[in-house]
């Protein structure tokens, strides 16, 4: 029964190793697992700003900017 379980055991691993192994890309080349924990990094440091219309907080690179004020969208910003 020892024997069983310990043939199992090798077996799993040698099936993880290889799959490790040939699943593996060039070194330099990124997994999109890897891609979107960069995405989410840079989202999660990016500055906030605040809407001079409704008061909304949203990210600087999505707000408008007019006449030194943000916007969260055209719909708010003045037509004047």
């Amino acid at each position: 029964m020892g024997r069983l379980l310990f043939l199992i055991l090798l077996i799993a691993l040698i099936v993880y190793f290889v799959k490790r192994y040939l699943g593996k890309k060039n070194p330099g080349e990124k997994t999109s697992a890897d891609n979107a924990q960069q995405q989410s990094e840079h989202l999660a440091s990016e500055d906030m700003v605040q809407c001079a219309t409704c008061q909304v907080h949203i990210a600087r690179s999505e707000a408008f900017l007019v006449k030194q004020r943000f916007y969260c969208c055209t719909a708010h910003v003045p037509k004047k």
